[in-house]
């Protein structure tokens, strides 16, 4: 199979900026979170960002993508992904990517590859069955299944490509501190069973 490394089209949506503005301030089930008293940043600081979160990852961005397909086996099934940023959201969404603009630039291009990892595994489902990752973790929470392979690819990322240990320490800081444990279980099984061996029994699955 030739892989194909997409475009990735970073960019403002302001159709659906409005949409995610209203859902945090109004969603009763954020009101504990603090988004209820939330306030949006003005058009021209998101616009600001964005051009950040560009320049940011056109620096490792495309060496990146292509690792993560490498190590693998995998190839997108689209030529360009479009990454809308909104002004805020609650959580970032892989289907299409939507990411809010209060990242730092280092903490956008993070997010926005994990993001690519889910994406990559979605376009090769009929080659990638999810009942891959209820073989190999059967006592796990769905959750935690569907981030301990995306967490061994981004350990790759950091410790291969980017060689960067500080970077994801941060990245498992954040993990402990969101608000479902199932992240940083995923964490914890890509440290007790070693992110290569990880990725070597998910390919065996499919390969």
């Amino acid at each position: 199979m030739t892989n194909i490394f997409p475009k990735i089209n970073i960019k403002y949506n302001r159709f659906l900026d409005p949409i995610f503005i209203f859902y945090c301030q109004n969603n009763p089930e954020l009101k504990e979170r603090g988004w209820n008293d939330w306030k949006p940043p003005e058009a021209p600081v998101v616009l600001d960002r964005v051009e950040k979160y560009k320049a940011e990852w056109a620096k490792d961005g495309g060496e990146i993508i292509k690792n993560v397909c490498t190590v693998l086996g995998l190839s997108f099934q689209r030529n360009i992904i479009d990454v809308h940023i909104v002004s805020g959201s609650s959580r970032g969404f892989s289907e299409p990517i939507i990411l809010k603009s209060g990242f730092s630039p280092k903490e956008f291009v993070d997010t926005l590859v994990h993001e690519l990892i889910h994406a990559l595994l979605q376009d090769n489902i009929e080659r990638v069955p999810v009942r891959i990752l209820s073989d190999l973790f059967p006592d796990e929470s769905t959750l935690t299944r569907n981030h301990i392979i995306t967490h061994a690819v981004l350990k790759h990322v950091y410790i291969d490509i980017l060689k960067d240990k500080s970077r994801l320490a941060e990245n498992i800081e954040r993990s402990s501190n969101a608000d479902s444990p199932s992240y940083n279980r995923a964490w914890e099984i890509v440290d007790e069973r070693g992110y290569l061996h990880l990725i070597n029994e998910f390919r065996k699955k499919y390969q």
